[in-house]
């Protein structure tokens, strides 16, 4: 079951990003940058933060053990934590973003090292750091206006750029590709994968790249690896009933959370998207990481 459900994730990835490329390169078609931001709000609304509502059920898993009220212990830690580095986006957001591309350089990498093998996890190897470079750092090399103009957004500050000619975008190209074909025990669906991702953040504007590495294969594989792994659904819930219920309170949080947000601080909604979207997305990187690296076993 596993496997067949992790294969067609893997071919739902291949064939959205072959339409996506097509629709550009083929058809040349643009999608201008509000409907981009339109999509990065529903998508990662409605797939990539509901992937964080398994952490309840690890939570669970942790503390259980130790005090009945559990449920309390763990919001209480889980909320400090992302309260915590919520104000340092407040009070230096410059380097709490440097801190957030690390944290998710190192969380994406151990996710995709680690994918379908959490038992056997490595939490120090170098392919961590490569597959997580390739990830955060791609996009930045290759767009680096159009990702300046998304961190001035999000800290105030204009980043100065680092020009990179041909010759070193090239080598860049090619290690890369050698890494991700070459790479041990991965079977070629994953390394087909692993290369068209790798050509979305060169080829693609970097929040549709993203919203495809995101949505369509880190938060689904993490989806796949909660409920037919690690058997984190809540007993009392079926796997549709669940994904329905953390779908639905993600997309009305985040409407809610974005109108108030624009409305109050009178922000245009465009911005008021793109912080929302990741200063939220590094508040809970932090706690979701620390939880999801925890050497837990469930029932």
């Amino acid at each position: 079951m596993i496997n067949t459900v992790d294969n067609l994730q893997k071919k739902m990835f291949i064939a959205l990003s072959l339409v996506t490329l097509t629709i550009f390169y083929l058809f040349k078609m643009e999608i201008n940058l509000d409907i981009q931001i339109y999509l990065l709000f529903f998508f990662v609304s409605a797939i990539g933060l509901p992937h964080g509502f398994f952490d309840f059920s690890i939570g669970k898993i942790i503390f259980n053990k130790y005090i009945k009220t559990w449920a309390l212990c763990f919001i209480i830690i889980y909320l400090l934590i992302a309260i915590l580095y919520f104000i340092s986006w407040i009070i230096i957001p410059g380097i709490s973003l440097i801190i957030f591309l690390f944290l998710a350089t190192y969380h994406f990498g151990f996710e995709d090292h680690n994918y379908l093998n959490k038992k056997g996890a490595e939490y120090l190897n170098i392919n961590i750091f490569v597959k997580g470079s390739i990830i955060v750092f791609t996009p930045i090399l290759f767009y680096f206006d159009e990702v300046n103009h998304l961190f001035t957004i999000l800290t105030g500050s204009s980043f100065i750029g680092i020009e990179f000619n041909n010759i070193q975008k090239s080598c860049f190209i090619i290690l890369s590709s050698f890494h991700i074909f070459f790479e041990k025990n991965k079977n070629k669906l994953h390394k087909i994968e692993g290369i068209l991702c790798f050509f979305n953040f060169i080829l693609l504007p970097p929040i549709l790249s993203f919203i495809l590495y995101f949505c369509f294969m880190h938060s689904i594989r993490h989806f796949i690896e909660s409920i037919y792994i690690s058997n984190l659904r809540p007993k009392n819930f079926t796997t549709k009933g669940f994904l329905i219920l953390i779908v639905t309170c993600s997309l009305i949080f985040s409407f809610f959370s974005v109108t108030f947000i624009s409305s109050t601080y009178a922000i245009s909604i465009n911005d008021t998207i793109i912080k929302y979207i990741f200063i939220i997305l590094a508040c809970l990187t932090l706690p979701h990481m620390i939880f999801n690296m925890w050497p837990y076993e469930n029932e």
